[in-house]
């Protein structure tokens, strides 16, 4: 997950010229305090670089790894795609409760977990000091559960390779230099 999240974008018209922008917000605590607007063709990485190899262009590709293809989306006039898990699959919120949530530009589980004191401490219902564990726990469930699968995954592969081992072993040795009891007699 990148360090910011994508908020929103906007054309702004001067006469016949149109200028794009995005509203960037840092994750966590900071959102509701810091958010910016950038124009969308200071933040795009040049496509012809003499400067490849440098961190500000190895940034800029990205940051702009993160904002294209929700840009893209926008452009299309598309949902703009959620990094993370969508509050809307996870059950510890009802559905008036995770509306109130992307009102105030939480809109992952991963965002709920992350949110601090101050965001917390206005949301309209009750408990919501344990929304942040509640998140972890349903995230760490998610984590627990793909460890698992790959856990089985790599279990079934190495029995694969035992038996492949196995057989190896019972070939015949071919010609070549004889074993080391052969050499002594």
């Amino acid at each position: 997950m990148s360090d910011f999240v994508v908020c929103d974008f906007k054309i702004d018209y001067k006469g016949d010229k149109a200028t794009e922008w995005v509203l960037l917000a840092p994750s966590g605590e900071a959102f509701e305090r810091t958010k910016t607007w950038h124009r969308i063709k200071d933040i795009r990485p040049p496509e012809n670089s003499d400067r490849a190899d440098s961190m500000s262009h190895k940034f800029k590709v990205a940051r702009w790894a993160v904002i294209g293809p929700k840009y893209e989306a926008w452009l299309r006039k598309e949902d703009i795609p959620e990094d993370g898990t969508p509050i809307a699959a996870w059950a510890g919120v009802s559905v008036e409760q995770a509306s109130h949530l992307r009102a105030m530009g939480i809109k992952t589980v991963e965002g709920v977990r992350d949110m601090g004191e101050g965001v917390f401490a206005r949301l309209p219902f009750p408990n919501a000091r344990q929304l942040p564990k509640l998140a972890a726990a349903f995230l760490a469930s998610i984590s627990d559960a793909e460890k698992d699968r790959e856990l089985t995954e790599m279990r079934e592969r190495m029995a694969a390779m035992e038996e492949m081992l196995a057989e190896q072993g019972a070939v015949k040795r071919g010609p070549g230099r004889p074993k080391k009891e052969a050499e002594a007699a």
